[in-house]
């Protein structure tokens, strides 16, 4: 008989690993170092293969726990949240930046948010009024980045060395991005928990 897949559980997979990379961001806006870029770099690998695996398994299972569509897209914008963890440091790297004070606050915010992502999936099967829950503090948090971002753009924009500026406001608008879609996901776990 064919081992059945447990999609919550690669989904969980996928949570986990993406609150490692944002840890792991974190601990690169802090202190950069190539240890961490390499660090980055494999937990997007090892998150890539969880998803082939889920695609794998929606691929050849034919009764899932819940729409296939919505468990492609949430594990599609999972993958791109840990996508954008990765970019972020590749980009800092590329402009020759180092993370200020700013960086370090939206990436803990990030970490926070990925926290609570973490929270919302794993309890969407048996708890689905924390999966609720859990997913609106991820739509709070984004509002909050937000404002975090705006608050940094403006002490940029005080600048006047423009090199320096759109470095900067390219990293911001990146972080900010990874709210969003963070924020995306969330609406897709809402309407599965309707769905339910």
């Amino acid at each position: 008989m064919k081992k059945r897949i447990d999609f919550f559980s690669l989904l969980n997979e996928q949570c986990m690993l993406t609150v490692q990379a944002m840890e792991t961001l974190c601990d690169y806006a802090k202190a950069p170092r190539e240890a961490l870029c390499e660090a980055i770099t494999d937990i997007e690998h090892r998150a890539d293969d969880i998803r082939r695996t889920l695609i794998e398994g929606l691929n050849r299972t034919y009764i899932t726990p819940i729409d296939r569509e919505d468990l492609f897209h949430l594990s599609r914008q999972l993958d791109e949240i840990l996508d954008y963890a990765k970019t972020s440091v590749d980009e800092i790297i590329l402009f020759k930046i180092e993370p200020n004070e700013d960086i370090v606050t939206i990436t803990s915010a990030l970490l926070e948010m990925a926290k609570h992502i973490y929270e919302a999936v794993r309890n969407i099967e048996k708890v689905p009024q924390i999966a609720k829950d859990e997913a609106i503090l991820v739509k709070k948090y984004e509002n909050k980045i937000d404002l975090l971002t705006k608050s940094a753009y403006a002490t940029l924009f005080d600048g006047s060395n423009f090199n320096t500026i759109f470095k900067y406001a390219e990293i911001y608008r990146h972080l900010n991005h990874t709210a969003d879609v963070a924020d995306s996901a969330m609406d897709f776990l809402l309407d599965i928990l309707v769905k339910m």
